[in-house]
């Protein structure tokens, strides 16, 4: 009900409402049974709102209300480059929003927001671990998919490398730890033990495609994954939806194992998909939401139905 109440509030001042939305999908994470939260992946230099609501309505109509953050709680300014987005467990309204990484030793935050009936704010900011940093020039880490997952106590919080660049070959996901209570973000115990995904599907340029533009961990213990080719802002655009790993837990404790041989469930040609998440009740069978970010022609949302066998 307080979800419900949350989301209501905050969609009393939707601006947009049509039987098609453009806007740029860079990440997604699903509020409640038709809502989602939505990141944009402005850069410092860039205004504008990084955080809305989109909210998925019957016969394929759709509200999307910005959201504001006045305080970002870091030296560094405003949010640049937010690439992925997770809903916090244990929590109703508390999120993980994070940016692709460091930039010229600046950047590469994690702010845990809290969405309430005024607005956005932030509660707690941690860091992306810095693997290799970025500037120009210079090929770093690219985060582009976040997921997190209850273990006991705790929260793990597992980051998409998309690969595709000199240094990185193909994705890889990294595993931190982070403890609520003391509000700390640790990439020790996983640091040595980053999981290789390699991404299925016939691509252009096969050393340019972004193996993970995104992560969704679903209820059945499933990590999906998006990986995608990006041919400049006019495209070509082609992204492939697979099974990247899956996840277990015994006596308390998460294992995240990858997918031996994954393979392509979905192939959405024409677009670039940065964004999954849960199915909207608002149509019915779907089993996924997709969200794109296409440069030049904007993005849509759209629902999967079931995958290929």
């Amino acid at each position: 009900m307080k979800i419900i109440m949350l989301v209501a509030a905050l969609l009393v001042c939707a601006i947009h409402s049509a039987m098609a939305l453009e806007l740029g999908f860079s990440g997604m994470a699903q509020i409640d049974a038709n809502s989602y939260l939505v990141v944009q992946d402005k850069k410092v230099f860039e205004q504008g709102d990084r955080l809305g609501i989109l909210q998925v309505k019957a016969e394929g109509q759709f509200s999307y209300t910005p959201l504001s953050i006045n305080d970002w709680k870091d030296n560094d300014g405003q949010s640049s480059d937010l690439e992925s987005v997770c809903h916090l467990p244990g929590s109703t309204n508390e999120y993980l929003v994070a940016e692709s990484g460091y930039w010229d030793g600046k950047f590469g935050r994690i702010f845990q927001i809290v969405l309430t009936a005024e607005g956005a704010s932030v509660k707690h900011v941690y860091h992306v671990p810095k693997i290799v940093a970025g500037g120009k020039g210079l090929h770093g880490d690219n985060f582009e998919g976040m997921a997190c997952i209850a273990q006991q106590d705790s929260v793990l919080v597992v980051l998409g490398e998309r690969g595709g660049s000199k240094r990185y070959k193909n994705g890889y996901l990294r595993i931190g730890v982070l403890d609520k209570s003391a509000a700390t973000l640790s990439w020790q115990q996983y640091a040595e033990h980053p999981i290789e995904i390699s991404a299925p599907g016939a691509w252009l340029n096969a050393k340019k495609k972004r193996t993970i533009s995104d992560l969704y961990p679903d209820e059945q213990g499933v990590i999906w994954a998006v990986a995608t080719e990006d041919g400049g802002d006019q495209g070509p655009f082609k992204s492939v939806i697979y099974q990247a790993a899956t996840v277990s837990s015994q006596d308390g404790n998460v294992t995240i194992l990858p997918v031996a041989h994954p393979h392509a469930q979905w192939v959405v040609d024409g677009f670039k998909v940065e964004a999954l998440a849960g199915p909207a009740a608002n149509t019915p069978q779907s089993y996924m939401s997709i969200g794109t970010e296409d440069e030049s022609f904007g993005g849509i949302w759209r629902p999967l139905f079931r995958p290929l066998k």
